[in-house]
């Protein structure tokens, strides 16, 4: 899910609150003040403007003056969806440089809405695409890592893994492609994850049918 760039940090603490949260200008990694930064060891909590001025994005090494502001970080559905690809940006430090990696692409959730009480979108990464749910609180009474979960859609019934994504929780994925390869850049992604996003709350078509001739229809 893309969200419109309200500024640009620079340098300057006093234009950001301390729960603020900003985005890489270059990779879209999400420092989150919740969340902290685990690979430099950052304490959950921690303001972005009291992050040290070496401080460099974990995924793509910029520096903090590259970081724009996105928005105070409130409890949403919006901010659940964020802290997934949140998720999936902190993963993507062990995967760089894998050949299953294709460093074109970035990681975005596209297309998420409620459905059910779930949030339901196409996660975008440089090793994989996911159709993925968050799970409602009812889910999450009888979701177990490992285990798998049939949802019904628009479209129809489709099966899903469930997962312990670190970091988050519990979420339930449907794989749309294990590799990335195919892909020349980002948008081509996009437009794949965005027509799969819109095809699953289309009503399933009924079967067309079968022709009749002319000469069957006159009862001939």
């Amino acid at each position: 899910m893309s969200r419109p760039f309200e500024g640009s940090y620079g340098g300057d603490g006093s234009k950001i609150a301390d729960d603020t949260r900003l985005e890489c200008g270059i990779c879209w990694w999400v420092y989150d003040p919740a969340l902290g930064d685990d690979e430099t060891q950052t304490p959950p909590g921690t303001p972005f403007r009291l992050l040290p001025d070496t401080w460099e994005c974990p995924n793509c090494a910029a520096s903090k003056s590259k970081f724009m502001v996105i928005d105070s970080a409130t409890l949403s559905e919006d901010d659940a969806v964020n802290n997934l690809a949140n998720a999936y940006r902190r993963a993507a430090l062990k995967v760089k440089g894998m050949p299953i990696y294709n460093p074109t692409l970035a990681i975005e959730a596209v297309g998420f809405r409620e459905h059910e009480g779930r949030q339901v979108g196409v996660m975008v990464t440089p090793w994989f695409m996911n159709l993925t749910v968050l799970p409602s609180p009812a889910d999450l009474a009888m979701w177990a890592d490992g285990s798998s979960a049939r949802l019904v859609f628009p479209s129809g019934a489709y099966d899903f893994v469930v997962t312990d994504l670190h970091g988050l929780g519990l979420i339930g994925t449907c794989s749309l492609f294990s590799t990335m390869t195919e892909f020349t850049d980002h948008e081509a992604a996009q437009l794949a994850a965005t027509s799969v996003a819109e095809a699953l709350f289309q009503p399933e078509q009924p079967p067309a049918p079968p022709s009749v001739s002319r000469r069957q229809l006159l009862g001939g």
